[in-house]
């Protein structure tokens, strides 16, 4: 099986878990690697209704951990958060003060996935790098909602 995540730029797909998500992808349809949380969230200023779909497996030594969410049954959005041994089982201290290299890590990674740019615009959608307030990083991949009807 294979866990290492791969995206196809050209159309937005993602290979991961052994398993292809792309804009038709629905929660149900998912194996059962995957877990589902529905939840209400706020999304741009409004409460949205979604589900979310969690793997983690490891892959070239990394763990990867994939998030995909759905809004209205269509896939929205997916967050991969990898984590290579160096930056497992961090102290505090330790965590906060890698954000910076746990950053180009996740760049890094589009960059040989073939995205040239950050954040980048595809006809499919969007893809880029992002942290949040608790210095998580993540790669972001958001779909246009007209190619996931």
């Amino acid at each position: 099986m294979t866990f290492a995540p791969v995206l196809d730029t050209s159309n937005g797909r993602i290979t991961a878990f052994g398993t292809v998500i792309d804009a038709g992808s629905r929660a149900d349809g998912l194996p059962s690697l995957f877990s589902t949380n529905p939840q209400t969230v706020n999304v741009e200023g409004r409460q949205v209704e979604c589900v979310f779909a969690t793997a983690h497996g490891t892959a070239d030594r990394s763990d990867v951990d994939l998030t995909l969410r759905f809004e209205q049954d269509r896939l929205a959005s997916a967050a991969i958060a990898l984590t290579p041994p160096r930056h497992r089982n961090l102290d505090s201290d330790a965590f906060y003060a890698s954000v910076d290299e746990r950053y180009r890590f996740h760049e890094r990674w589009l960059q040989a996935a073939g995205v040239p740019g950050l954040p980048a615009k595809f006809q499919w959608g969007t893809a880029g790098v992002a942290r949040d307030r608790s210095e998580n990083v993540y790669i972001y991949l958001h779909w246009a909602p007209r190619l996931a009807k």
